[in-house]
């Protein structure tokens, strides 16, 4: 069994449960009035004061907000098990009950891996902008430090903005080698070290209208070497002409259009998002590649009934890259974001296509330290598929998907998932938090 994001998600996804995550927001968001707060007949609650004895231990008012005492357990098998604490400071501002900061450290274990101390902080100025600063260092190859920077309502004028810097290394990455027909059996894993940054701006069209024109630039430094988990084979071994001696440079600059009016980019019950985009990458302008790359991304939620007790989420996805790029560039079809019934990166080529869709049913809801959290159960299917050019595309590389998405939302700020989706090798387990669909 195939399970990724487990090991800095899961905490968080514990942390929603408690009704006290953070919110986070996407950067191609608006935000839009309108979401019941009622609790339907027949799914209330008991009263926060009979939560469970776990809950109640787990979670302390203190002066300013809440502390939480959090254990980690994670089974991710590309990276062994991994347990540990994260004591987590939920901070309210001082003149509202908005949440403002957020302090989560912790002490994780991995056998690989070995200790890893990681910290986290979270800032929200604004009900529309999020900073978040983390860190992380591990005996064996992982480390990381990020810093990001996201506001949908800059100088108040509606801009979206977005800046990240990244410096990561991940020892755990998987590779089965390019095109639409790679066997599981050529499995092998590799280290990507990347120094990265990302900018984008995005300028409403028309008032009103949902419309805005992006901007944006994307600069990485990549090293790509062998892997650190016994016993799946290391990238050299199996595909000695995919790993670089040194590392390799790559600039893009995007510009798209999207039109969004879902009622909450993370917490969607309702509305339509559409991306067209053209990336472009030339040599001479930041870049050892060139090549160009063009996506089309089309969502559509439907609310049946006046609540949020029954959603209906729909999403087509098309990516096509043309010219010269290395394998970690190309699209891929397989993980949480794209095809759920596959590993992430199963299968990689100059182009996807997949289709998805979701039906959600709120079975659950309750109260816990002033947020309400419903539980939901999400049945999913679709279908997707990898190839070289679309006159290339071949029924028999049609890869189905089917499963399940079991969901804690607390709206409107955030939500985490644990998705079960099984393909035609077996099933995958994702958890993540802060992805609508």
């Amino acid at each position: 069994m195939k399970r990724t994001h487990g090991s800095r998600l899961a905490p968080l996804l514990c942390l929603l449960l408690c009704g006290t995550a953070p919110r986070q927001r996407l950067i191609t968001d608006d935000d839009n009035p309108g979401i019941p707060t009622e609790i339907p007949v027949g799914m209330e609650a008991p009263p926060s004061g009979r939560a469970p004895l776990l809950v109640r231990w787990m979670v302390h008012n203190i002066r300013r907000g809440m502390f939480i005492n959090l254990p980690i357990m994670d089974t991710n098998p590309n990276r062994g098990i991994t347990y540990g604490v994260m004591p987590i400071w939920v901070l309210k501002g001082r003149s509202e009950t908005r949440i403002e900061q957020i302090h989560a450290p912790s002490v994780t274990y991995n056998r690989t891996f070995q200790w890893i101390p990681t910290y986290r902080y979270y800032y929200y100025p604004t009900p529309k902008a999020t900073y978040e600063l983390r860190a992380s260092v591990s005996k064996h190859t992982d480390r990381e430090v990020m810093a990001q920077m996201q506001d949908m309502d800059f100088l108040g004028r509606g801009i979206a903005m977005n800046a990240r810097f990244q410096y990561d290394f991940d020892g755990a990455k998987r590779f089965y080698g390019i095109g639409p027909d790679t066997p599981e059996s050529a499995e092998t894993d590799y280290t990507r070290k990347i120094l990265q940054y990302s900018f984008r701006a995005g300028i409403p069209m028309l008032e009103e209208s949902g419309l805005r024109f992006n901007v944006a630039h994307h600069l990485a430094g990549t090293g790509i070497a062998n892997g650190v988990v016994d016993p799946v084979r290391d990238i050299k071994d199996l595909f000695p002409e995919q790993v670089p001696t040194h590392w390799h440079q790559d600039g893009e600059f995007q510009l798209f259009v999207d039109y969004d009016t879902r009622d909450e980019p993370v917490t969607t019950s309702r509305g339509s998002y559409a991306k067209v985009m053209v990336e472009n990458s030339q040599r001479g302008f930041g870049s050892e590649y060139a090549f160009q790359r063009y996506n089309v991304d089309l969502r559509h939620f439907r609310r049946w009934t006046d609540d949020t007790r029954f959603v209906t989420g729909g999403r087509f996805h098309y990516e096509q890259l043309k010219g010269d790029a290395p394998f970690y560039l190309l699209p891929s079809l397989g993980g949480k974001y794209m095809h759920r019934g596959y590993g992430a990166g199963r299968y990689v080529a100059r182009g996807v296509m997949m289709t998805t869709l979701e039906q959600r049913f709120t079975v659950y809801k309750v109260a816990m330290a002033g947020v309400t959290t419903e539980l939901e159960v999400a049945p999913f299917l679709g279908i997707g598929t990898a190839f070289h050019s679309p006159k290339r595309m071949a029924q028999r590389y049609f890869r189905p998907e089917y499963g399940a998405a079991f969901r804690a939302v607390a709206r409107p700020q955030v939500v985490g998932s644990i998705d079960v989706g099984c393909g035609q090798e077996g099933p995958a387990v994702f958890m993540d938090i802060n992805y609508s669909f």
